[in-house]
């Protein structure tokens, strides 16, 4: 584990029943129990399928409140975590590009019936932050290519590693307003995490 992921754990058990995250259309808070929980469920369903350090999982998402323990269930698995923002348009499965892959609830379901089943794996989670959660994960995945892969990978191509992103969650709390933004939703995400000031998360 790294030390942002360690940092952030511990403020997550030190507010175990606090209300942290809230969801923006049904007003529901979720307490660091119920991060942490998520985060365990996400990071044992993901060594049981074999994935390892350095591969990559896509993550896009419209409902965000799932996407702290998502990042900090990746992030401990050494992972690179691929954000990309969701789109209309039902996007392409990507063969061999990533371990695995998360889209809002609707598009998993169409994707679902387009998989090879010898390849693509639905698994669906029963997390405290999203009841009908899924993922998919790809059999035939590449294994890690470089040394020292980065933790985080935005839409625009820009690359960080945890180290970057510890640096970065060291500036004050603001509110998070595009998460598929570094400036505006990665930077205040994390050190509200770091900070744990109660916020609510939604797509920008």
């Amino acid at each position: 584990m790294s030390t942002l992921t360690t940092a952030i754990e511990q403020q997550l058990r030190q507010n175990y029943q606090r209300p942290i995250i809230k969801t923006p259309t049904q007003g529901i808070w979720y307490t660091g129990a119920d991060l942490l929980e998520d985060a365990a469920l996400c990071r044992t369903s993901l060594q049981q399928q074999a994935v390892t350090p350095g591969q990559t999982i896509l993550i896009s998402l419209i409902n965000l409140t799932t996407l702290p323990a998502l990042l900090l269930a990746s992030w401990q698995l050494n992972l690179t975590v691929q954000l990309t923002p969701p789109t209309a348009t039902l996007p392409q499965l990507a063969p061999q590009r990533y371990a695995a892959m998360v889209y809002p609830p609707a598009q998993m379901q169409q994707l679902a019936q387009q998989l090879n089943p010898t390849e693509i794996s639905r698994l669906p989670l029963l997390l405290n932050t999203a009841p009908d959660f899924a993922y998919f994960v790809h059999d035939l995945a590449p294994k890690l290519t470089t040394a020292t892969p980065p933790a985080l990978i935005l839409a625009a191509g820009h690359a960080y590693s945890l180290a970057d992103l510890k640096q970065a969650a060291n500036s004050p709390s603001t509110p998070v307003i595009d998460i598929y933004d570094f400036e505006t939703g990665i930077r205040p995400l994390l050190a509200t995490l770091l900070n744990l000031t109660p916020f609510t998360l939604a797509a920008g």
